[in-house]
């Protein structure tokens, strides 16, 4: 007789522990799962519940700004009634628990005089037994406690706890984990938004410039139509030739300028609608096509002419022999065009800006490179800049420079799985390469 009450109580331990064991699998599964962590949470509460036999739970996080312990996840009876209510983080057996850390079991919560009869009340719901374990990140700075309340069978015991405490454990892993993800994507949007907004500027740069000269230009052929209008009449043929001549020559420059209007303006909504996307939370991947690049340099150069212009700076394309190659279109045209704004903005009037493209070898037999070269005949830079232009340490000397632009150039080409390299002589000028590989993985 005593052997068959000692074999039915080992049986109901056994049993007991093969349902402990289920529900710490069942969350860990959950946690390799990618799913909301808010879903996370509720699968963590309802499944201890179910292995502890508790009639309801609650899990509540510190809102550290209010110092308050909210609601956040409540099952049971109460759940509608009680969830988001919050409570001061001192206050309660939750409060006292959230401050010490200590698990803690309530046989009886009305000899306790922590209990907060007022929250029973809200919910109109009577707890009886309590489960309370502290929800803390590895340094042991609280986050929250999690309840546990009415036992259906007995009475909540050590092993309860035991059980209560590896789950919370795996809970709080899981808020943290989560806290750290949209650090890490807040970190990321900010950098994206910044290399944005860099290119932004830079490319409404030559739409001013298109703008101002505009404004030259109409103001001068007002002055010229009101001159030719004070001269004398000889015939009314020969001064519609000649305001014919004068409007010829202005309306040939002004098509010109709308155009660079309206590609820059076209290429700038793209890049502020990339910041939308990336607020909420998407990013386009890279997107590849057969290209050829000299379309690419051709776009940019037809864009920034009017920049060099002003600069008093000849802006070339040398375009070498190349095939059509996999390029993301968009993105390349933002590294070259950042290349060539920056190349342009170093190099003293009277001087050139010349993009090159070609194809060369590389040492490994048969590997071949899309070869293409921004070459100034500007200031120079010092070698140890030079060596770290694109390793995003190096920081912008310019005056409101930001450096971010060395970082979209960098960005692109390992897109591409492509190389950079600088060659610079103070006084003499700068030629920064990009090497393409035909063949991309």
């Amino acid at each position: 007789m005593h052997e068959s009450v000692t074999t039915d109580r080992l049986a109901q331990e056994l049993a007991q522990r093969e349902r402990e064991l289920d529900a710490v699998y069942k969350v860990t599964r959950a946690l390799l799962n990618p799913i909301e962590i808010d879903e996370l949470l509720r699968e963590a509460l309802v499944t201890t519940m179910e292995t502890l036999e508790a009639d309801a739970g609650s899990l509540l996080l510190h809102d550290s700004e209010q110092r308050k312990l909210v609601f956040h996840h409540v099952e049971g009876p109460a759940r509608d009634t009680i969830t988001g209510m919050a409570i001061a983080d001192t206050q309660g057996i939750a409060g006292e628990v959230f401050q010490c850390g200590e698990p803690r079991i309530n046989l009886d919560v009305t000899k306790d005089p922590a209990h907060i009869l007022d929250v029973d009340e809200a919910a109109r719901y009577t707890t009886r037994t309590m489960i309370t374990v502290p929800l803390h990140t590895g340094a042991h700075d609280p986050i929250g406690v999690m309840q546990l309340l009415n036992k259906h069978t007995g009475e909540f015991d050590d092993d309860d706890l035991a059980v209560a405490q590896v789950i919370a454990s795996q809970v709080s892993a899981a808020i943290v984990n989560t806290r750290l993800h949209e650090q890490a994507r807040a970190a990321v949007l900010v950098d994206m938004l910044g290399q944005i907004t860099h290119d932004i500027k830079n490319l409404l740069t030559p739409v001013s410039m298109a703008g101002q000269t505009l404004r030259v230009m109409l103001d001068d052929l007002q002055s010229q139509v009101a001159d030719e209008m004070a001269q004398p009449l000889h015939s009314s043929e020969e001064r519609l030739a000649r305001l014919a001549e004068m409007t010829q020559r202005v309306f040939g420059d002004v098509s010109e300028i709308f155009a660079i209007l309206d590609e820059s303006t076209t290429i700038a909504q793209q890049r502020a609608k990339e910041i939308a996307d990336a607020v909420r939370g998407f990013t386009a991947p890279v997107s590849f096509e057969l290209l050829n690049v000299s379309d690419i340099i051709a776009g940019v150069v037809r864009v920034l002419e009017l920049v060099a212009s002003q600069h008093k700076v000849t802006l070339r394309h040398e375009a070498g022999e190349v095939p059509r190659c996999l390029l993301d279109g968009h993105r390349m045209y933002n590294a070259i065009y950042n290349l060539t704004n920056n190349a342009i903005g170093a190099t003293p009037e009277g001087g050139s800006v010349t993009l090159t493209t070609g194809c060369e070898s590389g040492e490994t037999p048969g590997e071949q490179f899309l070869r293409i070269s921004v070459v100034d005949t500007g200031v120079g830079m010092p070698p140890d800049i030079a060596a770290i232009l694109f390793s995003g340490k190096v920081r912008s000397t310019k005056p409101g420079g930001t450096g971010l632009g060395t970082r979209v150039v960098r960005n692109v080409v390992e897109a591409h799985e492509g190389q950079l390299s600088v060659e610079s002589r103070e006084g003499v000028g700068t030629t920064i390469t990009i090497r393409i590989p035909l063949r991309q993985s």
